[in-house]
C-alpha cells in the first residue's frame, strides 16, 4: 500500500505544470527551557519572559513555485524595542533562522542569515531527509495530510546568567551545547505537490503544511494556489558567503565570547557587532 501511495504521489509530482506557483503562510512557536530563569528577581523574569514570547512566537510566508521555493519571516515591530546589534535572546533560541532560498532543481539552498549585526549567505546541499511514512493521515485545512518521521539528532543549548567570579562558576562551567535523539514529523499534501516546506523542511513528493521537530512546531494558516500576480522568487545576494559549517563554527566563537563577556560584566551583557 504504503509503495502504490509514494508512486500516486511522485506521479503528480513529475505531470504537474511548470507554470504551477503559490503561497504558504505559517505559525510557529518554539518551547524554550526556562530553568535559566529561576534566579531572577521577578521583574526581569517577566521582562524576559515578555521577549521570550516575541521570539518563539512568528509568522512565515513560503513563496513557491515547480522549481524553487523562498521562505522568510513576516515583519513586525518589536514591542519591547529591541532591534540591530547584539539580540543576546540568539543564546536561548539560537539564531535567527533568515530568509531560505532553495533550487529544488539543484537540490541546493541559500540562507540569508544575521548573526549579531552582520549578514551572511549560508551556500550549501540540501541533505537528504531519510523520512519514513507511516501510513497516518488526517485533514489540514482542505487537504489530506500524510504523516512521516524521521529520528535525528539536534544540539541542546546551554546558557548560564551566573554570579560574577564565583569558584563554582570557574571551576564548573556547563558545556555550551550537547546533543540529544528526537523523533521529527512531518504532515505533507500530494495535493500541492512540491518537495519543500517550511524553513529548511522538505525532501516529502508534497508541500508539507506541519511540522513538529523537537521543540518547534510549524503550522501552515493558509495557502493561495496561482495567484493572479505572478510570484517572482530570487536568490538573496547581499552578505558575507559562508558554508553551513563555516557559519556554525563563526556562531559558536560568538557564542562563546559573548558568554564570556556577560559573565566578566556579572550579567549585565553588552552590545558587540561582529568584526
Amino acid at each position: 500500500m504504503k509503495k502504490l501511495l509514494i508512486i500516486i504521489m511522485f506521479v503528480g509530482l513529475n505531470g504537474f505544470s511548470q507554470q504551477f506557483q503559490g503561497r504558504a503562510f505559517y505559525m510557529s512557536k518554539v518551547n524554550v527551557n526556562m530553568d535559566f530563569m529561576k534566579n531572577m528577581p521577578p521583574d526581569r523574569a517577566a521582562m524576559v519572559k515578555s521577549r521570550m514570547k516575541t521570539a518563539t512566537e512568528k509568522n512565515y510566508t513560503l513563496e513557491f513555485n515547480s522549481n524553487s521555493s523562498y521562505f522568510e519571516e513576516e515583519e513586525r515591530l518589536d514591542p519591547n524595542g529591541q532591534s540591530g546589534g547584539f539580540n543576546w535572546m540568539q543564546f536561548v533560541t539560537g539564531p535567527a533562522g533568515g530568509s531560505i532560498y532553495k533550487d529544488l532543481q539543484s537540490k541546493t539552498y541559500i540562507n540569508k542569515k544575521e548573526l549579531f549585526g552582520k549578514v551572511f549567505l549560508v551556500k550549501d546541499s540540501l541533505n537528504p531527509t531519510k523520512w519514513v511514512l507511516t501510513g497516518e493521515t488526517k485533514q489540514i485545512g482542505i487537504y489530506n495530510a500524510f504523516k512521516a518521521t524521521v529520528t535525528r539528532e539536534v544540539e541542546e543549548r546551554a546558557f548560564g546568567f551566573g554570579n560574577r567570579n564565583t569558584a563554582s562558576e570557574e571551576t564548573n562551567n556547563p558545556p555550551l551545547s550537547k546533543t540529544r535523539e528526537v523523533v521529527m514529523s512531518a504532515w505533507f499534501t500530494p495535493e500541492i505537490p512540491v518537495s519543500t516546506g517550511p524553513s529548511m523542511y522538505g525532501g516529502l513528493p508534497g508541500l508539507i503544511l506541519e511540522i513538529n521537530d523537537d521543540r518547534t512546531t510549524m503550522l501552515c494558516t493558509k495557502v493561495i494556489l496561482n495567484p493572479k500576480e505572478k510570484i517572482k522568487i530570487k536568490a538573496p545576494s547581499k552578505g558575507k558567503e559562508v558554508t553551513l559549517v563555516e557559519f556554525e563554527q563563526i556562531s559558536k566563537d560568538k557564542a562563546e565570547e559573548m558568554r564570556n563577556m556577560y559573565r566578566g560584566r556579572g550579567g549585565r551583557g553588552g552590545s558587540r557587532r561582529i568584526n
